[in-house]
């Protein structure tokens, strides 16, 4: 079973996340910040990150950086609602495998998700 760390500040996007991730058979573990999701990747070896970048403690940027820093072949997917354009060529300057525009459909998330373990 393929664990996936889902790092989001907004609690009820987190469970609904969760929640459909898990019918498609994902572990999938949670944190609230960045500085919890570094804590979790480095203790709990997920297979792969779904991130916010407006997040507390450490924002999704420099936790994707932290993660690529030590791991780069890592996949760290972006989530972000918030000033889209931005947002993307930061994503993309730190070498996110992923962006995905909130709102998104769940469905999408699956299949980047799967795109990226199948690599």
């Amino acid at each position: 079973m393929k664990k996936i760390l889902v790092a989001e500040d907004e609690k009820v996007m987190r469970y609904m996340i969760k929640d459909f991730l898990e019918n498609y058979d994902f572990e999938v573990i949670q944190a609230e910040n960045g500085l919890d999701a570094y804590v979790l990747w480095k203790n709990e070896k997920p297979d792969i990150l779904l991130t916010d970048i407006n997040m507390p403690k450490m924002n999704g940027i420099e936790l994707l950086q932290r993660i690529k820093n030590t791991t780069p072949d890592f996949p760290v997917i972006v989530m972000t609602g918030v000033n889209i354009e931005t947002s993307v060529n930061i994503a993309n300057n730190n070498k996110a495998n992923a962006i995905l525009e909130k709102p998104f459909r769940m469905h999408d998330l699956v299949s980047i998700i799967n795109k990226h373990l199948a690599l």
